[in-house]
């Protein structure tokens, strides 16, 4: 037999070979691996939540007494701090479900002395040291209050679930000028299950300090 009529019997006989290999047990077998797990898959992505629902709030409810608290907390910012001082943004509640309550506001807690275009008086680093301290100042200040204001009314969001946080964010301005170490944000939490027992007595003041966290950088 030639090269030539080899070719004829064997490349058939070639291919015939690769197709059996192809459906062999072996191979069914692997794909009904693949397709198990593709199966698997889908069934654990549909067993997962595919959103996040409140329990236990009444969301009606929760609005109307966010909005309030909004109007109480700008007010209380506003008495508490003498001029200079600066409400740049007013206070914003907002509902994150599976965490609580959030109000956001931004402040310039010591505004710095204006600077009109072409005016050659720059700030001297006399001026931007004693702006630095008494922002750091201002802002044990605005801890302290915050702290205060959320022990004070926190216990009005009555529709929230008590499970649930409460936190003050508060964006602080900064001038470049003045040294990129100023913190630029305060966050103040508390858990409102705490804060009821606080208010019921169950919880003396110094266990309610250890359970909340101040931060700001």
């Amino acid at each position: 037999m030639n090269m030539k009529q080899r070719s004829r019997v064997f490349g058939p006989l070639a291919i015939l070979i690769l197709s059996i290999l192809w459906t062999s047990p072996v191979s069914a077998q692997s794909s009904a691996q693949m397709a198990g797990n593709a199966v698997r898959g889908v069934s654990s992505a549909a067993d997962q939540p595919s959103t996040i629902s409140p329990t236990n709030v009444d969301l009606r409810a929760l609005k109307s007494q966010m909005e309030t608290l909004d109007a109480a907390l700008d007010r209380s910012i506003q008495q508490n701090f003498a001029q200079p001082f600066s409400l740049l943004q007013d206070a914003k509640g907002i509902y994150l479900p599976g965490f609580g309550v959030a109000f956001h506001l931004e402040v310039n807690l010591l505004p710095m002395r204006l600077q009109m275009p072409f005016d050659a008086h720059t700030f001297t680093p006399e001026e931007v040291l004693k702006a630095k301290e008494d922002k750091l100042a201002r802002i044990r200040q605005l801890k302290s209050h915050l702290s205060g204001f959320l022990l004070e009314n926190g216990g009005s969001l009555s529709a929230m679930a008590p499970e649930q946080n409460l936190a003050i964010v508060v964006h602080l301005f900064n001038l470049p000028s003045e040294g990129r170490d100023l913190p630029t944000q305060l966050v103040i939490m508390i858990n409102r299950q705490m804060l009821l027992d606080y208010q019921g007595r169950r919880l003396t003041a110094e266990q309610l300090q250890k359970t909340g966290a101040v931060i700001e950088f």
